[in-house]
């Protein structure tokens, strides 16, 4: 007997999250196969220690036999019956939070997961990204970004601390990936999700945006400082990720972030309770995420030892 577990969404961070039913099934002693909802997910399953190994979203049913299990997470009435943050959803679960739907969905199905010991996905060392510190600025949604000037900013604190960075992520897709590399900022390229978790794997720590990247940094035990736009569910809480939080969008903003009272999830395309990908349309210092200052950033990572403190050493008694 075989399961296979499809992950609660189609992004590479839908399939980090998840992998903590990963990891109790294979704890289990459960031949487990990895379902794969997207392109975004390919090369991942190879890097999970003690996986049967993968199969698409569109093999699946072609491959389940007889007395083998599918568990979708996404398939769940937490997820297809509610609109997650709405008043009616926290009314009953609480505050909503991506790792807590995922422990309730587990739950059913039996199987007690934890996110206070995760295990680390197998990689191979790069050497060119050893004892730096990566930028991840670019994400879905542009709600979610940073403010490019900030991080020039960070970038010029680090150099004065003798830290170099460098940028990943896809300039052909994201602006911010972009803009940053065309002003001068080092870029290192990950064509596959696979080359990204050595990558990532490889640094000294990671300051991102809320994006799939940013997951595997938290996955792999780097120490992670991200940022979490209020009207997300992502922010990890693992010890070793700080997480950094903005406030919510302005009507000047122009992204639509009402969510109605009773609006259940079959009903949220048809009203539009989508977040919006455009820029926001605030002036940087008004920006949802322009209150994460980089000194805050900074600050945070000198607290964490990742970046020296500027402070003289207390004389020798």
């Amino acid at each position: 007997m075989s399961i296979f577990l499809a992950p609660i969404g189609s992004g590479l961070g839908d399939v980090l999250i998840s992998l903590p039913v990963v990891q109790a099934l294979l704890d289990r002693g459960e031949e487990t196969y990895f379902v794969r909802r997207s392109f975004r997910q390919e090369g991942v399953a190879p890097r999970i220690e003690g996986l049967a190994g993968d199969v698409s979203e569109e093999e699946v049913k072609a491959r389940l036999g007889a007395d083998d299990t599918y568990i979708n997470l996404r398939a769940h009435p937490i997820q297809t019956d509610y609109l997650w943050g709405a008043p009616e959803f926290e009314a009953i679960f609480g505050v909503t939070r991506m790792e807590k739907i995922i422990a309730l969905i587990a739950a059913d199905w039996g199987l007690q997961i934890s996110y206070d010991s995760l295990r680390p996905l197998a990689f191979s060392r790069r050497e060119e990204v050893r004892g730096k510190i990566l930028f991840i600025p670019g994400t879905d949604g542009y709600y979610k970004h940073w403010p490019q000037a900030y991080w020039l900013e960070l970038r010029r604190l680090l150099a004065e601390k003798g830290h170099d960075v460098i940028v990943v992520g896809r300039p052909d897709e994201s602006p911010s990936v972009k803009a940053l590399l065309e002003l001068g900022l080092p870029w290192i390229e990950t064509a596959t999700a696979g080359d990204a978790v050595d990558v990532v794997s490889s640094a000294a720590a990671v300051v991102s945006v809320d994006t799939g990247l940013m997951h595997v940094a938290v996955q792999q035990g780097l120490p992670v400082f991200t940022f979490i736009h209020p009207g997300n569910f992502h922010e990890r809480s693992a010890a070793n990720c700080s997480n950094f939080y903005g406030v919510h969008c302005p009507p000047q903003c122009g992204r639509d972030t009402a969510v109605k009272e009773g609006t259940l999830a079959s009903d949220a395309l048809a009203v539009g309770l989508k977040f919006d990908h455009h820029l926001c349309r605030m002036p940087t210092e008004q920006n949802c995420m322009a209150g994460i200052t980089p000194y805050m950033v900074l600050e945070e990572m000198v607290r964490r030892d990742v970046v020296a403190s500027s402070e003289p050493a207390p004389p020798r008694s």
